[in-house]
C-alpha cells in the first residue's frame, strides 16, 4: 500500500499531524515508541492556551482522547531508517517498510546524557532523566538534580513534593534560568544549590550511594539516593540521515511564503515539525502550531503528487 502520509512521533506535534490527516480522511499513519513524548515529563504546563493549571500527563491524556475521537491508533515501532525510491519514501522500521508520499518528522528529544561511571548501569537503580515520572519514589530520601537550566528547576520544585534534601548542581557558579522558576527555588528551604561543579562519577553497586564532584580542585562524594539528569536535551534523529541538520542536529525546514514548502526538509516530501526542527522556541503550544503547518504543507504537496 502505498501511504499519502507517515508520521514518525507522537508528542505535541505528531498528534496534531495525525488529527489533521484524520480530518482531511488520508491514508497516514503515525509511528511512535511512545504517546505525548517530552510532555510527560513536564510536572506543570501553565502556559498552553485555555488550559492552565495543568500536568503534562494530565495535557498527554487529552491530546490521546483527541485521536481516539478520529479513531486514530498509533502504530508502537521503532523507526530505524528513511530512503528514497524515485519520488516515493519508504520508512523502515523493526518490523516492517511503508511507503509514502510525504512524511511528517515529529520525533522530538531525549535527554543528553552526560557519560560518566555509574550513570548506564545505575538507570532505573537511582538514576532518572524524567523526575515527572520518578519522583514519588523518592519520598522522604536524600536527592541530586544535575543542570540547573529551566528543566532542572522544574525537576526540583517538583521533587520537593515528596523528597526530604535536594542538591540542584550546575557547572556554572549561578542558576540560570527564568526569573519566576529561580525565585520559587531559592525560596524553597528543601532545595540547596551547589553552583560550579564538575560531575565526576555516580557511586553505587546495587543502587546510587553518592554523586562525586569536584569544585575549587577539591573532590566531594555526596552522600545521595537519586540522581535526576537535566543537563539538555538532543534532537532523536539517528533514523533522519537523509535531511541536513543543524551544528546542534536539529533538522533543518523552510520557512517559505510558498505553502506547499513550509516545514520542509531539503528532501521534497519529507517534512519536520516541533522540538527536532531548529525553530528557536520549545514549547509545547509552538509543536503543535509546526504540526499544523506541516500537514497543511504536505497536503498540498500530496495533492500536486504525480
Amino acid at each position: 500500500m502505498l501511504y499519502d502520509m507517515v508520521i514518525i512521533g507522537a508528542g505535541p506535534s505528531g498528534m496534531t499531524a495525525a488529527i489533521y490527516a484524520a480530518r482531511r480522511k488520508i491514508k497516514f499513519l503515525i509511528l511512535s515508541m511512545d504517546i505525548g513524548g517530552q510532555m510527560n515529563w513536564s510536572s506543570e504546563v501553565d502556559n498552553y492556551p485555555g488550559i492552565p493549571d495543568i500536568t503534562g500527563i494530565e495535557i498527554v491524556k487529552k491530546f490521546n482522547e483527541h485521536l481516539k475521537d478520529y479513531n486514530i491508533k498509533v502504530k508502537n515501532e521503532e523507526v530505524l531508517d528513511i530512503k528514497q525510491k524515485g519520488k516515493i519514501l519508504i520508512v523502515k522500521t523493526k518490523k516492517t517498510t511503508y511507503e509514502t508520499k510525504t512524511i511528517i518528522i515529529g520525533s522530538g528529544k531525549k535527554p543528553k546524557k552526560l557519560n560518566i561511571s555509574g550513570e548506564d548501569n545505575l538507570l532505573g537503580k537511582g538514576v532518572s532523566y524524567c523526575a515527572t515520572c520518578d519522583a514519588p519514589l523518592y519520598k522522604d530520601k536524600i536527592v541530586a538534580i544535575i543542570g540547573a537550566g529551566n528543566s532542572g528547576l522544574e525537576a526540583a520544585l517538583h521533587l520537593a513534593q515528596y523528597a526530604k534534601k535536594i542538591y540542584l548542581i550546575d557547572s556554572l557558579e549561578k542558576i540560570a534560568g527564568e526569573p519566576y522558576l529561580k525565585d520559587r527555588v531559592l525560596q524553597n528551604k528543601k532545595i540547596s544549590f551547589i553552583g560550579g561543579a564538575k560531575i565526576k562519577e555516580i557511586i553505587g553497586k546495587q543502587t546510587v550511594e553518592a554523586l562525586k564532584y569536584e569544585s575549587k580542585a577539591e573532590q566531594t562524594n555526596l552522600p545521595v539516593q537519586g540522581i535526576f539528569i537535566e543537563t539538555g536535551l538532543i534532537a532523536k534523529v539517528d533514523f533522519a540521515n537523509l535531511v541536513k541538520k543543524n551544528k546542534w542536529g536539529e533538522i533543518m525546514i523552510f520557512r517559505s511564503t510558498k505553502t506547499h514548502e513550509e516545514n520542509m526538509t531539503n528532501i521534497p516530501g519529507i517534512f519536520a515539525a516541533g522540538d527536532v526542527t531548529d525553530i528557536p522556541s520549545k514549547q509545547i503550544v509552538v509543536a503543535a502550531g509546526e504540526g499544523c503547518k506541516a500537514a497543511l504543507a504536505a497536503f498540498d504537496y500530496i495533492n500536486k503528487f504525480k
